[in-house]
């Protein structure tokens, strides 16, 4: 009887597992999604026009093609691109005319977006629209889920590099160094897209 129980068990027990995992299985839908595969770049800087922050006059984006760009989108609501933008102020001060050109665009309405620059002493270019600025922000990141969204840009304009959430001192140090090195011949455009990965 002894011997019985002792074989009886571990069938019982595999018999129990294949039942479980033969009734239990869960659906097709309901297997946890594919990663979803990363999103390439646009080759260039789409030339479309927005009106400036300051005088309200329409500009391209191509204005800025001889330069390195950091192309920063934010809004007032959005208090990690309120607190990221001083920052990117110093760079504007440190680089203004020296090959590395930052410009916000502005999700938002005019005036708030004034108000706040002005608050804030931020005077490098900003641009600003509200479905035109998605639409634009949306071009290089599908689907975008949030601000801020920083997106770095080749002289020339091809598109080295996105990035969502807020930039940190070090990242724009990290970010500062590979534009001065494209800029300076030191490193090609797919080094530099390769180094931008880690920020």
């Amino acid at each position: 009887m002894r011997t019985r129980l002792l074989i009886l068990v571990p069938v019982c027990i595999a018999a129990g597992f294949l039942a479980g995992r033969l009734f239990w299985e869960p659906p097709l839908d309901a297997q946890p999604p594919a990663a979803r595969p990363a999103l390439d770049p646009l080759a260039s800087v789409p030339d479309l026009r927005l009106p400036d922050l300051a005088s309200g006059t329409p500009r391209s984006l191509r204005e800025w093609s001889g330069e390195a760009l950091i192309l920063n989108f934010w809004a007032t609501w959005c208090a990690p691109c309120r607190k990221e933008m001083p920052l990117l102020e110093q760079v504007h001060q440190q680089w203004q005319g020296r090959g590395i050109a930052v410009v916000g665009v502005a999700i938002d309405r005019i005036e708030p977006a004034q108000a706040f620059t002005g608050e804030a002493g931020i005077s490098y270019p900003n641009l600003v629209g509200e479905q035109e600025a998605m639409a634009l922000a949306e071009s290089f990141e599908p689907g975008m889920a949030g601000l801020p969204l920083t997106v770095i840009v080749a002289p020339g304009g091809e598109v080295l590099h996105r990035h969502v959430g807020e930039l940190h001192a070090g990242d724009l140090d990290r970010i500062v160094a590979i534009l001065d090195e494209l800029a300076t011949g030191r490193i090609t455009a797919a080094q530099a897209r390769q180094r931008l990965e880690s920020v």
